[in-house]
């Protein structure tokens, strides 16, 4: 059995995966600083994880698709299964409330955001990161007005 990749061609591949773990890392750094700001479990360096993991996964899918006509799909689906884990991992039940729910789906969210950037997108993981932080610093404002209002009503 011969390598899928040669040695030449491995020049050729880093040249054209690095600018995508590049993104990736910079999505993941701006999510993860920010959470690791308010000192949630999943923090910077998580998030660069998770990003660029998921971007490495979806450019090994897209390029195992290019050299063996294989189907990409197929990595990208466990990609999905194992977030589902990993963010599933992140949720506790304590005696009268459940915690994590926001982490695992920030952990969900900064996946699709690396499968973005190994599927060769630039600009558009970059918005969706800062309006994903955008979104999240509003609705929190929100959260916070809507439980000091019940609190009042108390």
């Amino acid at each position: 059995m011969t390598d899928i990749i040669t040695t030449s061609s491995e020049l050729e591949i880093l040249w054209y995966c690095l600018p995508k773990i590049l993104i990736a890392t910079i999505c993941g750094a701006i999510v993860g600083y920010d959470r690791e700001k308010k000192n949630k479990v999943a923090g910077l360096r998580t998030n660069i994880l998770i990003c660029v993991g998921s971007s490495i996964f979806t450019i090994t899918s897209l390029l195992l698709a290019h050299y063996s006509n294989s189907d990409p799909t197929r990595i990208l689906s466990t990609i999905v299964t194992g977030i589902g884990f990993l963010g599933g991992g992140v949720i506790m039940k304590t005696e009268d409330k459940i915690i994590g729910m926001t982490t695992a789906a920030f952990i969900w969210v900064v996946s699709a955001i690396g499968i973005l950037c190994g599927m060769g997108a630039t600009l558009t993981p970059i918005i969706l990161t800062i309006g994903l932080i955008l979104v999240s610093k509003f609705f929190e404002r929100v959260e916070k007005y809507i439980k000091e209002k019940n609190i009042r009503k108390d």
